[in-house]
């Protein structure tokens, strides 16, 4: 998980970022993350089925962290 307790709030703040910028790297990952679940689909042997649920979940992860990095700034404030 990429907001985990010890996740510096500068870290945080460039997901945020990230999101209010409207990046084209969201859509890129959003993307990336569709095209994995197809290859996910199609995959016929175990071990390429686990890398590609291991890269689904670290773009889905990244994908979430962006989406919920302003209610973690608001968690945090000072």
């Amino acid at each position: 998980m990429f907001l985990g307790h010890n996740t510096d709030r500068q870290h945080v703040q460039a997901l945020w970022d990230c999101k209010q910028r409207d990046d084209k790297l969201l859509d890129l990952f959003a993307k990336q993350l569709d095209e994995v679940k197809n290859l996910l689909i199609a995959a016929d042997d175990t071990d390429r089925i686990l890398r590609l649920q291991g890269q689904a979940s670290v773009l889905r992860d990244f994908l979430d962290a962006v989406e919920k990095s302003q209610e973690v700034l608001e968690r945090r404030k000072p």
